[in-house]
């Protein structure tokens, strides 16, 4: 399962939180604390649901960035795109690193970055729906 997570600059540092996963939050003084803590804030809150017996949300949240131009004009948006190496987006698929680049280069899915592969979850998606319709 992956979260969006949020971190706002604050007058001591950075605060983070899990919109998924409400009351699940964090504070630290630099970038690397409040990520680092925000992790562990992760799984002790979790951890906390699963021991109380309590569903774990599935995360719902996506994130997108809007351009402003000075007279608050949105001039452009994309969403916040996740990319996976070419062993990540398969344990995702449930295939093997082989057959996704075979996918690849099959259905025009990831993009090739130096020597390896990127993938999204834009990649995921076309190749999941390529699945169902070919069941």
């Amino acid at each position: 399962m992956e979260y969006v997570i949020l971190i706002e600059k604050t007058p001591t540092g950075y605060s983070a939180y899990a919109p998924d996963l409400p009351g699940c939050i964090a504070t630290g003084r630099t970038l690397d604390e409040v990520r680092r803590r925000m992790r562990e804030a992760i799984a002790f809150h979790i951890d906390g649901l699963k021991r109380e017996g309590m569903p774990i949300p599935p995360p719902t949240s996506k994130a997108w960035i809007f351009e402003l131009e000075l007279e608050h004009d949105i001039v452009a948006e994309r969403s916040v795109e996740t990319l996976y190496d070419i062993k990540a987006f398969a344990r995702k698929a449930g295939i093997a690193p082989s057959t996704a680049r075979v996918y690849a280069h099959r259905y025009h899915i990831g993009r090739k970055m130096g020597r390896g592969w990127v993938f999204s979850d834009d990649d995921l998606e076309a190749l999941l729906r390529r699945h169902v319709q070919s069941s």
